[in-house]
């Protein structure tokens, strides 16, 4: 079973403020656990590393071989 964690080791780990762990619950993002309404929030390991798998986003490589960027090459 996932270790449980409280709002503020969760929003340790992951990086962020407490605020922001609460709005990203609020909008579905982050699975989270609370028996009752208004009662403590808890967050497993597996809903944090969920969380981060679908907010990493991998590179893109060119025809090239080069790294893509959303910046265009300066011309000197």
């Amino acid at each position: 079973m996932s270790e449980l964690l409280s709002r503020k080791e969760a929003a340790k780990r992951l990086h962020m403020s407490e605020d922001l762990l609460d709005q990203e619950r609020a909008s579905g993002h982050l699975a989270y656990i609370q028996r009752k309404p208004g009662g403590k929030v808890y967050i497993t390991d597996t809903a944090i590393e969920e969380y981060l798998a679908r907010a990493t986003h991998p590179a893109r490589v060119t025809t090239r071989g080069t790294m893509e960027t959303y910046r265009r090459r300066r011309v000197i």
